[in-house]
């Protein structure tokens, strides 16, 4: 689990945390016990999500990122309440069992104060283009106030 959500929620996972009776302790001074299966193991090394021979044409990852503003203000323009959330949706088609990094992209292209300084806003803002490869995504506005 990680925070609180299943990462994996196949049966025979499952089935090693929710039983209808209990462990013995590891502990216990008695030889005759039986152990105590190691469950993390178990979880952590078990894919039974993920079927053998899985092959694809290409090897692709589409990851969506969504994200939604919220603000709310009262009627003399001042910030009541305002807040971002978001999530990150993932597709992936990938053959076998690759091992797979994700990371944020570290180069932003910032514009410089001038620029800025020559946009119609009253508002103070950045914007950042994020370079993926030899593609650019859409530009993005971070407002230091709203």
């Amino acid at each position: 689990m990680d925070f609180g959500y299943p990462q994996n929620l196949s049966p025979e996972i499952l089935k090693l945390y929710i039983t209808q009776q209990g462990f013995r302790s590891p502990f216990s001074s008695k030889s005759s016990d039986r152990p105590v299966p190691n469950a993390t193991l178990q979880v952590t090394g078990a894919v039974g999500w993920r079927r053998e021979g899985l092959v694809y044409k290409k090897n692709e990852v589409f990851l969506d990122i969504v994200a939604s503003v919220n603000l709310l203000m009262s009627s003399k323009g001042s910030v009541l309440r305002c807040d971002v959330t978001g999530k990150i949706l993932m597709k992936c088609f990938l053959s076998g069992m690759p091992d797979l990094k994700l990371g944020l992209n570290d180069k932003l292209g910032l514009e410089k104060e001038a620029q800025l300084k020559a946009r119609p806003t009253k508002r103070s803002a950045r914007a950042a283009e994020i370079e993926v490869g030899s593609k650019t995504c859409g530009v993005c506005y971070f407002f230091a106030t709203f």
